[in-house]
C-alpha cells in the first residue's frame, strides 16, 4: 500500500454464481436488501437446469463470463461442479491468458473467496507463481478480505440476474448467451461505482476498528503508519473519478 496507495483500484474481484434456467436466486451469491420482510413465496423445481459462471472485474474492465462445463459427445455441454482441478484448469488455460492478452497480468491483485476449490495447494502454488503472494487476496494467503463483502456479491450477480431473466431464456444455450450479452454491455463507469460502493461499505464497517487501533497502539509507529495508509487508499478510491471510455 505504501508503494501504491490506489491498489484497491487494481483488485480483480472474482467470483462464481449459479444461473438457473427457471430464474431462482441463490441468496448466498446475491444479497437482497429490504426495509421489511416481503413475505412473498415462489414455487420452483427441485433441480432446475443451471450454469455456473465465473467473472472477474476491476474498476475499469471485466473479464468473463467463463462457464464451468465439459463437453459430452451425446448431451453437448454439461455443467460441472467447481473443484480444485477444474478451477486450476480455468485459471491456467482461460483466466491468466485473458489477463495477459489485456496487458494486465502484472497490474492486477487477484482476489477470490475462500471456497475449498480456490484454496487447494495446487491452486495456491499456481497463483503465487503467477501473481506473487503480495498480489493475492485469499484465504490461506498473506492477505485476506472479509467473506462475501465484495462488489460481486453486492452488485454484479444481482444486477446480471435482474437483466438476464428479463429475456426469458428457454434453454441453457440461450441462458449463456444472455449472460454473455449482459456482461459485455457493462460500462466501466458501472464497475467504478460498484467497487467504490463496496469500499465505502467496508470502510463504514471497519473504520471504527482502525480508530480503536490508533488509540490503543498510538505509540506503535508501525501500526500508526498502517492505519494512515488504510484510510488513505480507501479515501482515494471513494473520491477518484470513474474511468473514461
Amino acid at each position: 500500500m505504501e508503494q501504491d496507495p490506489t491498489w484497491v483500484s487494481n483488485i480483480l474481484w472474482t467470483d462464481e454464481a449459479h444461473f438457473s434456467l427457471h430464474g431462482d436466486v441463490n441468496n448466498h451469491n446475491c444479497c437482497i436488501w429490504a426495509t421489511s420482510n416481503p413475505r412473498e413465496y415462489t414455487q420452483k423445481p427441485l433441480h432446475s437446469p443451471k450454469v455456473t459462471a465465473w467473472c472477474g472485474f476491476t474498476c475499469s474492465f471485466i473479464i468473463g463470463p467463463f462457464f464451468s462445463e465439459t463437453q459430452c459427445p451425446v448431451n453437448g455441454w454439461i455443467t460441472e461442479t467447481v473443484n480444485a482441478q477444474h478451477y486450476l484448469t480455468l485459471l491456467r488455460e482461460t483466466i491468466v491468458p485473458c489477463l495477459i492478452q489485456r496487458g494486465q497480468i502484472s497490474n492486477v491483485t487477484f482476489m477470490q473467496d475462500g471456497a475449498t476449490s480456490h484454496t487447494a495447494n495446487p491452486v495456491k502454488a499456481f497463483l503465487i507463481h503467477t501473481f506473487r503472494e503480495d498480489r493475492i487476496v485469499s484465504r490461506r494467503c498473506r492477505y485476506t478480505w472479509p467473506p462475501d463483502l465484495t462488489p460481486a456479491d453486492f452488485w454484479l450477480w444481482g444486477y446480471l440476474k435482474s437483466r438476464v431473466y428479463l429475456s426469458g431464456p428457454s434453454s441453457l444455450s440461450e441462458l449463456k448467451d444472455a449472460i454473455r450479452r449482459e456482461v459485455s454491455s457493462i460500462h466501466p463507469h458501472m464497475l467504478h461505482s460498484a467497487v467504490a460502493g463496496c469500499v465505502t461499505l467496508v470502510w463504514n464497517v471497519f473504520s471504527p476498528v482502525v480508530v480503536v487501533m490508533w488509540n490503543i497502539f498510538w505509540c506503535d509507529k508501525v501500526v500508526k503508519v498502517f492505519c494512515s495508509l488504510f484510510m488513505h487508499c480507501f479515501f482515494d478510491l471513494r473520491t477518484s473519478a470513474p474511468p473514461t471510455g
